[in-house]
């Protein structure tokens, strides 16, 4: 990191921790104020919607509501300044800050204990390193994903990862299901007319060059797609910081940015491809198949990483070549034992009743 980057950031901190010391000097946290915040969205979701639907349903807090989308754009870097500044008075206001997400003005301060902050993170399981656990963690002036009081998980097996992407101790860290499950849990695989379909979702890789790379592999994977014998009507969720060029698509491809899509169309997929996205988890859930296209999976080692051995732990049939993936869907597709699909359901959903964010607001009221 360059010497004035690094004085830039060691300044921001500064600043930011005074303002905030500000901000709370005026009276601290006024009781019984939560604020659900994210600055990844203009709008909850996932987890944060569902666990807000609980504390409105109850109606005994003082319920605020802090929305960013921070999108990487010029006139979205000009707005996050003064974005931060306001969730440093959030903070700062709050008995208890709710995040689903990274969240910059929170590590630049020294947290005072009446200000507690939940991390209810946007993406279940542990497969690739996130957080602390990245390489890159470590060269950052501002530490990420410090300040945090609990965090709530989906499964008990993924409590080591979030320990180690997190800094926090392990008992707190609650594996007592993520509320946005619950909206999973009613929903059912959907049967439709037409033709087949299939979602192929690519992870976001970092970078002029990682974006390249996302866009070549999905070009790469809609030209192959035109060898399938049989019809498929082919969905391409692509991460929202992605730049789309002009592409004329064939009518029977579609490729859309909304996260919120996704969770939707998933049951209606009869396929779900995937390089390393944890949604190839959720997608467990429907018992249909999973494939995984990863072209890269050696350099994605060295420069992310697992927690766990990738291949193994989701026991899907894995790719390197998009024609190779075609060729499956045509031949063998239809053969495929689906016991590995069963075995990702085990371990991805323990808490399968239904009451994930009912569970999570019980705990954190007792937290008041």
């Amino acid at each position: 990191m360059g010497r004035l980057k690094t004085l830039k950031l060691t300044l921001l901190r500064a600043s930011f921790n005074l303002l905030y010391q500000l901000f709370y000097s005026m009276g601290g946290p006024k009781k019984h104020r939560i604020t659900f915040a994210t600055m990844r969205s203009d709008q909850l979701t996932d987890n944060l919607k569902a666990l807000h639907t609980q504390f409105v349903k109850d109606g005994q807090m003082d319920i605020q509501v802090f929305c960013y989308h921070y999108d990487r754009t010029f006139k979205s870097k000009l707005g996050f300044l003064v974005a931060s500044i306001r969730a440093l008075h959030i903070i700062a206001r709050s008995e208890m800050l709710i995040i689903d997400d990274y969240f910059f003005p929170l590590y630049a301060i020294n947290k005072h204990t009446d200000n507690q902050v939940v991390q209810l993170w946007h993406a279940i399981g542990s497969l690739k390193r996130f957080g602390l656990s990245l390489p890159t963690a470590s060269q950052s002036v501002l530490k990420p994903h410090t300040n945090y009081d609990w965090v709530f998980i989906n499964s008990i097996v993924d409590k080591p990862a979030y320990v180690d992407a997190f800094d926090i101790q392990p008992d707190h860290v609650i594996a007592n299901g993520e509320p946005m499950m619950d909206e999973l849990m009613n929903q059912r695989p959907a049967t439709h007319s037409g033709p087949k379909r299939m979602l192929y979702s690519p992870t976001y890789r970092p970078g002029v060059h990682g974006e390249a790379q996302v866009l070549a592999y999905v070009r790469e994977f809609v030209s192959a797609s035109q060898q399938l014998h049989e019809p498929w009507d082919i969905y391409i969720s692509l991460h929202p910081y992605l730049k789309l060029p002009d592409w004329q698509l064939p009518p029977h491809v579609h490729i859309f940015q909304d996260a919120t899509r996704v969770k939707k169309i998933m049951p209606t997929m009869d396929l779900f491809i995937t390089d390393y996205s944890s949604l190839s988890l959720n997608f467990s859930y429907f018992e249909r198949p999973i494939l995984l296209y990863t072209p890269d999976y050696q350099d994605y080692i060295k420069t992310c990483g697992f927690y766990v051995d990738y291949y193994q732990y989701l026991g899907a049939p894995h790719f390197e070549q998009p024609t190779a993936i075609m060729s499956f869907i045509d031949h063998d597709l239809a053969k495929l034992n689906l016991n590995y699909v069963r075995d990702l359901k085990a371990k991805t959903f323990p808490h399968q009743d239904g009451h994930n964010a009912q569970r999570v607001f019980q705990f954190l009221m007792k937290q008041l």
